[in-house]
C-alpha cells in the first residue's frame, strides 16, 4: 500500500450519514434506503484514527478509517451497516460466535489469530511505536533503557501490542487494559512510563497532547499492518472484502480516507 498520504485541504469525511442511530453500543448507518437488512461490523472504538466516537449534528456516532472502510464493504454487499462497539479482546470471539459478520479494529493479522478467524489483505501498513512523556525522550532511547524493573509499560488488552510488550520487555512492569485513551491518561498522570501503539494512533495523541512524544525505539515488525477479519471459511465475504480493499487502494480513495480521519482527529 502506498505510504505518505496526501493531506486533505478540506475535511470531507465520506458517509457521515444523517440517518445514523445508536442504542447503547450499537450504531446503525443507513447508506441506501433501497438496501434491505444490515451487515454487522464488530469494532472497539477507542483507537483513533481507526475508530472513535464523535458528536455529529448533536448525536454520538463512530467515525474513522475503519468505519469508512466498513461502509464501503456494506455498500458492496448491498446492505446498510450496523456496528457493535465492544472491548477489543471480545471481538474475535464475537466474530467466531456469529454475533458480527466482520471485524475492523486496526487489527494486525497474526498466526495465532489466524487459527481462529480468516484475514483479508493488509489495507494499511503501520509500524509500532512507543509513546512516552516528552520529558523522558532522552532517558528512554532504547529497549535496554526501558526494560528495567522500575519502568511500567502499557498496551491494549488482547492486542498485538500486548504481545510485543510481553515478548520485548522481560523485566519491566506491565499494564494491560482495554481502553487506549485510559492508557494514555495513565501515561500523562505518571501511572505508566510508556505505551506501545501503532504510529497513526500515537501521532494523534502527539498532536493533541503536548506532554507526550514518540520515542526513537524500533519495536515489532516494520512490515506489519491492519486487516479485516471474517469467520473461518467465509470465503464469499472475504473475497468481496478483498475486492473492496483493492479498489480503495488502487483508486487512491484509501489515501483520502486516512488523510480525512487524521485531520478529523487533530
Amino acid at each position: 500500500m502506498k505510504k505518505g498520504f496526501l493531506v486533505a485541504v478540506m475535511i470531507l469525511f465520506v458517509g457521515l450519514i444523517s440517518g445514523c442511530q445508536t442504542t447503547s453500543n450499537i450504531y446503525t448507518y443507513i447508506l441506501d434506503e433501497d438496501f434491505e437488512g444490515f451487515i454487522t461490523l464488530g469494532t472497539s472504538a477507542d483507537y483513533a484514527p481507526y475508530e472513535w466516537p464523535m458528536n455529529v449534528d448533536g448525536k454520538t456516532t463512530l467515525v474513522g478509517i475503519d468505519i469508512e472502510i466498513a461502509k464501503e464493504i456494506a455498500k458492496a454487499s448491498s446492505k446498510n451497516l450496523k456496528v457493535v462497539n465492544k472491548g477489543f479482546d471480545f471481538l474475535l470471539d464475537d466474530l467466531e460466535n456469529g454475533k458480527v459478520d466482520f471485524v475492523l479494529a486496526g487489527m494486525t493479522p497474526t498466526e495465532e489469530r489466524a487459527k481462529q478467524v480468516d484475514f483479508s489483505m493488509v489495507y494499511y501498513e503501520a509500524i509500532q511505536v512507543v509513546l512516552v512523556k516528552k520529558s523522558m525522550l532522552n532517558t528512554f532511547n532504547s529497549i535496554e533503557t526501558m526494560d528495567l524493573a522500575s519502568v511500567r509499560i502499557g498496551a491494549q488488552l488482547g492486542s498485538i501490542q500486548q504481545e510485543l510488550v510481553e515478548d520485548t520487555f522481560l523485566t519491566a512492569q506491565k499494564s494491560f487494559i482495554q481502553s487506549v485513551p485510559d492508557l494514555v491518561m495513565r501515561l500523562i498522570d505518571g501511572q505508566v512510563d510508556a505505551v506501545v501503539m501503532e504510529k497513526p494512533v500515537a501521532d494523534g495523541y502527539v498532536l493533541n497532547q503536548s506532554s507526550v512524544a514518540i520515542a526513537s525505539i524500533t519495536i515489532g515488525d516494520p512490515d506489519g499492518g491492519s486487516a479485516v477479519a471474517v469467520r473461518k471459511g467465509n470465503i464469499e465475504l472475504l473475497k468481496l472484502i478483498n475486492i473492496v480493499l483493492s479498489d480503495l487502494i488502487e483508486s487512491g480513495k484509501m489515501d483520502q480516507i486516512v488523510a480525512d480521519a487524521v485531520i478529523l482527529n487533530s
